[in-house]
């Protein structure tokens, strides 16, 4: 029988030692590392957003994990959600069903609250695909020589940022997020990691005493033995308008004399359009012609969790001025109480709940292809197309594929 609580102070030595082990890559080997990671989780533990729970049997801490409470953009609609991050199961105890009830549990308890979506980042993307979270946007990684970047005619408004631009740095970032869909809200926390990593360099975009965009950035070896060979490596890139835009994109242009190669991760399908020569450096050739000019990786994840609920929630969004009265069954396999159908009348584009069981027509899927299918990620079509998604009546595709299509595709930088 396990017990799935918040985890007590003298419990997170025995959670960082799973950590560790879960997560080599963190580079958590020496008391020295452990404790500074125990450190600053009892530091983040005091936001009251962020919470720490264990999965325990017979008293033993077999794993743990951490839940944040976020806010994010959604559709315009600044709505609550639900984050899941650092799952870790003890060596000894994994394939024992630890991490399935952890994850269970975290579904459980932000339904409870009212939270209708939840969001994470896989450590494997099939076994939370299998859970029911749908892909995000997928992330583009592109290594640009600088001297192919857009030099601008200024730089004149650009500056290393400081601890005492924080609070200007912070109200640059939620300005972003009103504006962007699926920008999650930073809590105090994450603008405190930024100032605490000497190898963190940030630059912005400084008009009076307003931060209109920035890079954060840090150095990274190129391959080979010569330590004169590097890259920058582009960790957040967020500007406000073309201005900014290109001043910061002078910046990097004029870093050519230095560096190889910037580095960048980013939810921008159309970079290559801004390149003169859009070549990644590879020199892979796609057949049978085709010049690589980046790779690209899933990233974030999403659930909805409360079908009605997320309807609700996004009452004043206008579902592309479409008229139709949709019946949608979702399969949810994992959280069994999210499965089944719900009716929603939209009128020129405004959801509501429609308590009557008449319908034009219906489309049946899982849980985490319409997790997709509503952040905008993917349209109707293409899932119908792939067999992965039926409907009713055919002729109502066109309908249907209007209803969910958005302008831009959901964009986080926030990770968890």
């Amino acid at each position: 029988m396990s017990v799935i609580k918040k985890l007590p102070k003298k419990d997170y030595t025995a959670f960082v030692d799973i950590v560790a082990n879960a997560y080599p890559g963190f580079k958590l080997i020496t008391e020295q590392d452990k404790k500074k990671s125990k450190k600053r989780l009892l530091t983040l533990a005091k936001d009251t957003a962020v919470n720490h729970y264990g999965l325990y049997r017979k008293g033993k801490l077999l794993g743990g994990m951490a839940l944040y409470d976020f806010n994010m953009n959604l559709l315009s609609i600044k709505i609550k959600i639900g984050g899941i991050g650092l799952i870790g199961v003890d060596l000894l105890h994994k394939k024992e069903q630890v991490c399935k009830e952890m994850v269970y549990y975290f579904l459980e308890q932000y339904r409870k609250k009212g939270v209708n979506l939840v969001a994470l980042y896989p450590f494997r993307p099939d076994f939370y695909k299998k859970m029911g979270f749908g892909y995000g946007t997928k992330v583009s990684q592109y290594r640009v020589r600088p001297a192919d970047l857009t030099k601008g005619k200024s730089k004149a408004h650009i500056h290393f940022l400081k601890k005492t631009d924080k609070r200007a740095l912070k109200n640059c970032y939620y300005r972003f997020f009103t504006k962007m869909h699926g920008m999650i809200e930073n809590r105090d926390y994450k603008w405190d990691d930024l100032f605490d990593h000497p190898e963190v360099k940030i630059i912005g975009y400084k008009k009076g005493n307003k931060i209109l965009g920035y890079i954060v950035f840090t150095f990274k070896k190129s391959k080979g033995d010569n330590w004169l060979d590097n890259d920058i490596l582009v960790r957040e890139f967020i500007y406000e308008n073309r201005d900014v835009f290109l001043e910061l994109l002078t910046f990097l242009h004029i870093q050519l004399d230095q560096f190889n190669r910037v580095i960048f991760g980013i939810h921008d399908e159309y970079l290559h359009h801004l390149l003169l020569d859009p070549r990644n450096g590879s020199d892979n050739l796609l057949m049978p012609l085709a010049h690589e000019t980046n790779v690209q990786g899933v990233g974030i994840m999403y659930k909805v969790i409360n079908m009605k609920g997320m309807f609700k929630s996004m009452r004043k969004h206008n579902f592309n001025n479409q008229t139709c009265n949709l019946k949608i069954f979702v399969m949810d396999s994992f959280f069994k109480k999210n499965e089944g159908s719900t009716i929603i009348q939209f009128e020129r584009g405004k959801p509501s709940i429609r308590s009557k069981h008449d319908y034009d027509v219906e489309i049946r899927l899982d849980v985490s292809d319409f997790s997709s299918l509503l952040m905008g990620v993917v349209n109707f079509k293409t899932l119908y197309k792939y067999g992965i998604a039926e409907i009713s009546a055919p002729q109502y595709i066109d309908t249907v594929n209007k209803i969910f299509i958005t302008e831009e595709k959901p964009m986080c930088t926030t990770m968890f």
